[in-house]
C-alpha cells in the first residue's frame, strides 16, 4: 500500500527542477524506489574470476540476501534467503548479472547495444586484480546525481584535481557526465574525429551510444584519452605488463571507454584495465560503491599505480556525497536550479520518477 503522501509527492515532483527532500532522506521512498528500480534492472554483481577463488558469492539486498554457488560442473546457480524473491542470472562476458524482478526485461534486447564496447576489452580472459568497496554515508539518490554531474571536476578544494589532469578540462567540460552531457568543444570534437579514422583503421571498434527506450538507463562511449596518456594511472603511463582484448591482438589505440549499464553500474576501461562499478543501495542515507580492477589474467600488475586515480576519486565523491547529504538533511534545504552541465541529472529524474509511478500503477 502506496502512503497517499508519497504518491503525491512523486507526481508533483518537476523533473526538470531539483528533489524534494523526502527523496533523500524518507525510508518509505527508499522502499519504493527499490522495488521499482534496484530490483527491476539487470544488475552485475561481480567478475567470473571471483568464483576462482570462492565458490560462493553472497550479496544484500534491502530485505535480504542472495547467494550465487559456484557448481561441481562449473555453472551458476543463484537463490534467495526468502522463498518470495525471483532471482534470475546471467553471464555475459564473464560479467554476472542477476535481476530479481518475477518478468524481466529481455536480457539479449538489454546487452545488445553494449556488445561491441565490452568485447573488445577481452573479460573472458581477465581476472580481478583489486577489489574494494567504498562506504558513501549519503543516500544512493545523492550518490547518482554526483556521478551524473560534472560541475565539481574543477574550483574550490573538494575537486578531482588528479582526474581533470589525466582527462583534460575539455572532456570533462564536454563528456564529465556522459556522452553530450556538456559543452561542445571544437577542438576536442577534432580531436576525437581524427582518432575515431585512426583506430578504425586498425580494425578496432568506435562509438557512442544514448538511450532510445524508457525501460533502461544505458549508455557508452569510446573516446580518445588526451596526447601523452596511455592508461588511467598516476603518471599515464602502463601498470600492467599485458594489455587486454582487441588491443592485446591489434595494438593500442590510447582510448577510453565508459559504458553505463543501469543507475547501479558504471565500466571505464583504458587499454590495460578495466573498472567495474557496483552502486549497492543500504538505506536512505547509507550506499556502497564496490570496484573491481579486472585485467589480464597473465598480467604482472603494479596495485597502487594502477588504482591510484579511481581510489583518490572515489575518495573524493564519497567526501561530496556525505557534505551534499548533510545539507539536504538540514531544515535549510531548498531544491536548486541545475547548471548548464547537468543535463544527465534531469535525464535521470525523468527516468526514475518514470519508474516509480509505473511500479504504483502495476500496484494498483
Amino acid at each position: 500500500m502506496i502512503k497517499p503522501n508519497i504518491r503525491n509527492l512523486i507526481e508533483k515532483q518537476d523533473p526538470n527542477a531539483g528533489m524534494d527532500q523526502q527523496f533523500f532522506t524518507n525510508k518509505d521512498l527508499f522502499n519504493l524506489s527499490y522495488e521499482a528500480m534496484f530490483k527491476k534492472q539487470w544488475v552485475f554483481l561481480t567478475h567470473l574470476s571471483y568464483f576462482d577463488e570462492s565458490h560462493v558469492f553472497s550479496y544484500q539486498c534491502n530485505d535480504s540476501y542472495i547467494e550465487i554457488k559456484k557448481l561441481h560442473n562449473g555453472s551458476l546457480s543463484i537463490s534467495a534467503s526468502k522463498p518470495k524473491i525471483h532471482c534470475h542470472l546471467k553471464v555475459y562476458e564473464s560479467l554476472v548479472f542477476i535481476n530479481l524482478s518475477e518478468l524481466p526485461h529481455s536480457f539479449d534486447e538489454f546487452i545488445k547495444p553494449l556488445e561491441p564496447y565490452i568485447k573488445m576489452h577481452g573479460l573472458n580472459d581477465g581476472k580481478i586484480a583489486f577489489k574494494k568497496d567504498f562506504v558513501f554515508n549519503a543516500s544512493h539518490l545523492a550518490t547518482i546525481h554526483n556521478f551524473k554531474e560534472c560541475a565539481h571536476c574543477w574550483g574550490g578544494e573538494f575537486t578531482h584535481k588528479d582526474y581533470l589532469s589525466v582527462h583534460g578540462e575539455e572532456y570533462c567540460n564536454s563528456y564529465g557526465a556522459g556522452v553530450g552531457s556538456g559543452i561542445e568543444s571544437p577542438e576536442l570534437t577534432q580531436r576525437i574525429k581524427d582518432w575515431t579514422l585512426e583506430t578504425k583503421s586498425k580494425g578496432l571498434f568506435v562509438g557512442e551510444y544514448n538511450e532510445e527506450t524508457d525501460k533502461y538507463f544505458r549508455i557508452a562511449e569510446r573516446t580518445p584519452l588526451p596526447n601523452g596518456i596511455k592508461s588511467e594511472t598516476m603518471d599515464g603511463s602502463y601498470s600492467c605488463s599485458s594489455l587486454m582484448g582487441d588491443f592485446k591482438t591489434i595494438g593500442p589505440d590510447n582510448g577510453y571507454t565508459a559504458i553505463g549499464f543501469s543507475p547501479f553500474n558504471s565500466f571505464v576501461a583504458n587499454n590495460e584495465f578495466v573498472i567495474l562499478f557496483l552502486f549497492s543501495p543500504i538505506s536512505q542515507n547509507k550506499t556502497i560503491v564496490t570496484q573491481y580492477w579486472v585485467t589480464h589474467k597473465d598480467a604482472e600488475v603494479d596495485i597502487e599505480k594502477m588504482i591510484f586515480l579511481w581510489n583518490q576519486t572515489s575518495i573524493e565523491d564519497s567526501q561530496l556525497c556525505e557534505m551534499n547529504q548533510k545539507g539536504i538533511e538540514s531544515r535549510a534545504y531548498q531544491p536548486g536550479k541545475y547548471g548548464d552541465l547537468e543535463t544527465s541529472l534531469i535525464h535521470y529524474q525523468k527516468f526514475y520518477l518514470d519508474h516509480l509511478q509505473n511500479h504504483i500503477r502495476e500496484l494498483t
